[in-house]
């Protein structure tokens, strides 16, 4: 039997593993990061390793903010499904 129990069960699928979403918008935010990043060390050379930490603490809180976003959509699907179990009234 291969339904998505068992394939979430089994490691088979993982939605964290989704490649970022190569949209214009997301294009164009990455490449400001980028360019952000860039004029900042050119400016403060000396701080890179601060901006090291903050960088790496951001993309902790993001992957935090990704895990409960994960948890709080897994759960509003099981009652949307148990909800439409339900007969209609």
């Amino acid at each position: 039997m291969n339904n998505i129990l068992n394939q979430l069960y089994y490691g088979e699928i993982n939605p964290s593993e989704k490649p970022a979403p190569a949209t214009k918008r997301y294009i164009e935010n990455r490449e400001l990061i980028c360019s952000t990043e860039n004029k900042l060390l050119e400016q403060f050379p000396d701080c890179k390793e601060l901006l090291d930490t903050y960088t790496d603490v951001l993309h902790i809180e993001a992957q935090l903010e990704c895990e409960a976003d994960f948890e709080r959509g897994f759960r509003l699907g099981a009652l949307i499904a148990a909800e439409l179990s339900q007969p209609i009234e």
